[in-house]
């Protein structure tokens, strides 16, 4: 008996990720049955099959979902490493350049003591808003 996820629980999984990540990422469905043609073309072969489309010129993925062990995080990964980080990171050296520069502008500094790097909601946010904070 394949204990892994149904393709229900995959969808909702799916459905989840679109509800988390909105205006992150656009999600959508296409329907096998009534566009082959497309399916086809998209080299779709079996149920389900999610492809992650990234901004050019990188090329088109799928996320292996076969085994039925897909989980929401794992898209999440994938797709994450496809958002433009905006953001700066700030240092003891352009900590003051930042906050100084651009006095019309509203900054945003996230104090942390986590590992290197910027998490994820924070690239989004920086993408977002981009040309107003």
């Amino acid at each position: 008996m394949d204990d892994g996820k149904s393709e229900s629980e995959i969808k909702d999984q799916l459905m989840k990720f679109a509800d988390e990540n909105k205006g992150i990422f656009r999600v959508g469905a296409m329907d096998c049955g009534a566009w082959e043609q497309i399916c086809k073309k998209e080299g779709v072969k079996e149920f389900p099959t999610i492809k992650v489309y990234p901004p050019f010129p990188v090329p088109i993925s799928d996320l292996d979902v076969s085994s039925k062990k897909f989980e929401e995080k794992d898209l999440k990964k994938k797709c994450a490493k496809f958002v433009n980080d905006k953001s700066v990171e700030i240092t003891q050296m352009n900590h003051k350049t930042f906050v100084e520069e651009d006095i019309s502008t509203p900054k945003v500094i996230l104090f942390t003591k986590a590992a290197k790097g910027t998490p994820f909601v924070y690239k989004a946010l920086s993408q977002h808003f981009e040309k107003t904070l």
